[in-house]
């Protein structure tokens, strides 16, 4: 079952029988970006599409933030436990592609830099996961060279032999793309040694091979000083990687755009303006008010609150708890991009108490409706945030 059913099922519970029907969003919410997906045609030998699911026993393990030391020696100590990969995760900072003939395909504006999400696997460790052709590649990956996932190749109109240019000044050559599924929906895989030279040094999740469920191993890890752990079996979620329960960088780039930034001032960043006027709108949403949102996150929230008032549900918002969509900032205290830079996610009730009354965040017909639009609301969280809200997909 995909996260997107779990999620069904628990409103479900939670509704006992109470539902929103959904409607289309309002015609002239047109999206910036095409629905369908993007697909280019890339290099000779460069590609996997392999989708056969990985063999029985395999579990992915990840805490909210970063695993801690000894994280991987902690899971191969425990009985049952044959083989850990460990993945580490960081956006690295590009500023210019080319493809496999020399020409610039994207070029971020001065001073500005485009963030790739970039996942460091151990070729070794992680050949016992995935299927030949795609350990294969990892095996061969070079210190400069990467590989790119499908999602992201396309995004980019990359293939084999593209470059990376790197706000340091120094370049990255594609090795090969590969399904989302086996590298975690990376937008760029490189080598342990790769990561070394990039500084991506924060370990975010492993792959481990268990005889035995999934509870059996959760009992096994406890409850660590450091923080919830959260062990999901490979039929429980769309692809192995850290944060299963929200949507991958890739995923909200392809359907709310990529775009450049530069750090300002504490968490805060400053986006391209260019992205942003041909993005992010003012809008008087029913039932919160005047604010700022990508226009394709305004259909949804739109669409949302006027389910809402046609059902007698107004009572489920709390105008005074909202705290707004759009905010150009990392995730607190990390370098992490907060989907509020997208304008993709929006915190309603925010700080209110979740008993499932009005103004709270959890209120049935408001999760209903949220779900019904591909919308997660942060209570869910194995770190719960309730009141926040944010597209994660189909």
């Amino acid at each position: 079952m995909t996260r997107l059913g779990l999620l069904v099922g628990f409103t479900a519970a939670v509704l006992s029988g109470c539902t929103i029907t959904g409607s289309p969003p309002p015609a002239d919410a047109e999206p910036f970006l095409p629905l369908s997906p993007v697909t280019t045609t890339l290099g000779e030998s460069s590609t996997t599409s392999t989708t056969t699911p990985a063999a029985d026993g395999w579990f992915v393990v990840s805490i909210t933030a970063e695993l801690w030391e000894g994280f991987a020696s902690d899971l191969q100590s425990i009985d049952g436990v044959d083989h850990v990969s460990v993945v580490g995760v960081e956006n690295i900072e590009m500023v210019e592609t080319k493809d496999a003939a020399g020409a610039v395909v994207d070029r971020a504006p001065a001073d500005f830099y485009i963030p790739l999400e970039t996942h460091v696997i151990d070729a070794a460790a992680h050949a016992e996961y995935v299927p030949e052709s795609v350990a294969t590649l990892l095996l061969g990956l070079a210190p400069h060279q990467a590989l790119l996932s499908e999602s992201s190749a396309a995004l980019r109109g990359l293939g084999r032999g593209s470059e990376l240019l790197l706000a340091d000044g120094s370049t990255i050559t594609v090795a090969g793309v590969v399904a989302d599924e086996w590298v975690g929906a990376a937008e760029v895989v490189v080598s342990t040694e790769g990561g070394a030279a990039l500084g991506v040094e924060r370990e975010r999740y492993a792959l481990v091979r268990f005889d035995g469920s999934r509870r059996e191993l959760e009992l096994a890890l406890g409850e660590p000083a450091q923080g919830p752990v959260r062990v999901r079996r490979r039929d429980q979620v769309d692809v192995f990687r850290h944060a299963d329960a929200v949507a991958s960088q890739i995923a909200i780039k392809i359907m709310f755009g990529e775009f450049a930034l530069r750090p300002t001032q504490g968490d805060f960043i400053e986006i391209d303006p260019a992205w942003l006027e041909a993005n992010i709108v003012t809008v008087e949403f029913p039932l919160l008010g005047n604010d700022k949102c990508h226009r394709r996150f305004v259909a949804i929230l739109t669409d949302v609150m006027r389910q809402l008032e046609r059902a007698g549900q107004a009572d489920a918002i709390d105008s005074s708890a909202y705290l707004g969509c759009w905010n150009s900032r990392f995730i607190r205290g990390r370098r992490d991009l907060s989907r509020h830079a997208w304008g993709a996610a929006a915190d309603i009730n925010f700080g209110n108490e979740p008993d499932g009354g009005s103004g709270s965040p959890t209120h049935p017909g408001l999760l209903a409706a949220m779900v019904e639009r591909d919308v997660l609301s942060g209570h869910l969280w194995t770190d719960p945030g309730p009141g926040h809200f944010e597209w994660f997909g189909p």
